[in-house]
């Protein structure tokens, strides 16, 4: 019989979830799962209960929103061990990714289940900072504004507190010259306003930044934009949600496995899952990592790799 960690975030969705735990645990217990739970403590923990306990089960599912996402992931990595992951956080932008939804039962049922895909991983290096990551990872103004999500509008949750947070983040951001290489193409300087890679379609709750873009592909969905003026950049912010700023000018929308950025001007965060890697990096390189992660995913996801396959 399968056995089940659940490292579950009490902190996650305004401390919610740690209310909400007893109800949610009731209906695992109903799926007859056999299962533990473990609370994180602080920052970070996640991580280390999944590294420590990894061996100990079949499954670890984060409990939580992106952040706690991120953390099981880099516990995880490269033990073996099935990652699992049932979204009760804010955000929830990798679940999203693998088509599960904010209805807990469902996910709930998912796991139960245990259908898995191997799903890419990559690797976020930004001088001597290392992370995981099973989502996006970004630099420039998009990670400004998740380094401002820590400490500021507190008041607001979801979409609605990055949206306010992005408009506030682009009306003070400045371009930041950078050399840029992709896998071994030709370095080349541009006037960086974001760079996102990743194998995750959505980030900041909703943000659409990598459209029609899945984890069971073998490289990266890469997006940047360049020199581009203040009015032009409110405008990609608004029609970022629905993912229709590819194609606008100075937006590029192509697909590697390998970004190196130099940053000449001024170091900036890089963040992945929401979560900060360095909050001033001047050297970032984001890859594809060697090893790939066996995920307990929806029968829909593996039904839309196979479709895609067929194409």
């Amino acid at each position: 019989m399968i056995k089940y960690l659940f490292i579950v975030n009490p902190n996650a969705r305004n401390k919610a979830i740690g209310k909400m735990w007893p109800k949610v645990e009731e209906e695992i217990l109903v799926r007859g799962m056999r299962h533990s739970t473990i609370y994180t403590q602080e920052p970070r923990h996640a991580e280390q209960i999944a590294r420590e306990e990894a061996a100990n089960y079949d499954v670890v599912v984060a409990t939580g929103g992106d952040g706690t996402v991120n953390e099981v992931a880099n516990g995880l990595y490269g033990t073996g061990t099935t990652f699992g992951v049932l979204p009760l956080g804010n955000g929830n932008d990798f679940a999203n990714g693998i088509l599960l939804d904010d209805d807990y039962l469902r996910s709930l049922d998912v796991l139960n289940e245990g259908k898995t895909l191997d799903l890419t991983v990559g690797i976020a290096t930004a001088d001597d900072e290392k992370r995981y990551f099973v989502n996006i990872a970004d630099t420039g103004v998009g990670a400004t504004i998740s380094l401002a999500a820590f400490t500021e509008a507190k008041w607001l949750r979801g979409f609605l507190k990055y949206y306010y947070l992005a408009l506030k983040g682009v009306l003070k951001y400045r371009l930041v010259k950078t050399r840029m290489q992709i896998d071994d193409q030709t370095p080349f300087e541009c006037g960086l306003l974001i760079i996102a890679a990743g194998v995750g379609h959505r980030f900041g709750a909703g943000f659409t930044i990598l459209p029609d873009n899945y984890a069971f592909e073998q490289d990266f969905a890469i997006c940047y934009a360049n020199d581009i003026k203040k009015l032009k950049q409110i405008h990609l912010l608004n029609i970022l949600k629905a993912g229709k700023h590819i194609g606008k000018e100075n937006v590029h929308y192509i697909r590697g496995r390998k970004i190196s950025l130099e940053l000449l001007t001024k170091a900036l965060p890089v963040e992945v899952e929401g979560e900060i890697v360095n909050v001033a990096a001047n050297k970032v390189i984001i890859e594809v990592a060697p090893e790939k992660m066996k995920t307990i995913v929806p029968a829909e996801f593996i039904k839309l790799k196979e479709s895609r396959q067929k194409k």
